[in-house]
């Protein structure tokens, strides 16, 4: 694509200073996500769960039927299994994403290897488990970890709305499950 009948540039970078609690500052270079982020995480089996399916019952405990007779059902979004696996898939998707806005940081490296297939979900999954296990022990914080996806989001020109609904997605609390 050419606008005015010029390029344009594909090595954006954008500084990005992390204040630590001693008052230093670490700093990086962020890129934008590419277009297809979220196709490519999708490709490599990074996937939302789905909640677990449960019945629905009436004040008796029996289970409700609609029209035809067959039970009714819905999701379960308060499955304590559910909220663990959702939390995980919004953990791996940030730390995936600051990896992708770091891609043109020359001064940052991991020890981690990228998967060579692309649609391993086990893989990917334990991957971007190995990064946040290397953010962590550089003694990044979810603080940390949610600044750096607002400077992503905001320099990938995202919308308002969706920063907030992948923060509160992101840095919710997993619910007790004692019931």
């Amino acid at each position: 694509m050419k606008i005015s009948g010029q390029s344009l540039e594909t090595q954006f970078v954008q500084p990005f200073s992390l204040p630590r609690p001693d008052g230093t500052l670490l700093l990086f270079q962020l890129s934008p996500l590419p277009l297809g982020f979220q196709n490519n995480l999708r490709k490599c089996g990074i996937a939302p769960p789905t909640a677990p399916v449960k019945v629905s019952r009436d004040s008796s405990g029996k289970p409700m039927r609609d029209a035809s007779g067959l039970a009714v059902t819905q999701a379960d979004y308060t499955d304590s299994n559910y909220l663990e696996e959702a939390e995980l898939y919004h953990q791996r998707v940030a730390v995936l994403a600051v990896l992708e806005a770091l891609r043109n940081d020359s001064q940052v490296t991991f020890e981690a290897a990228p998967p060579i297939t692309t649609n391993s979900s086990l893989a990917w999954g334990s991957f971007a488990d190995a990064i946040f296990g290397e953010l962590e022990q550089a003694g990044l914080t979810a603080g940390d970890l949610i600044a750096f996806c607002d400077e992503i989001c905001r320099i990938s020109n995202m919308l308002d709305q969706h920063i907030k609904e992948s923060q509160a997605n992101f840095s919710s609390p997993l619910a007790d499950s004692s019931t």
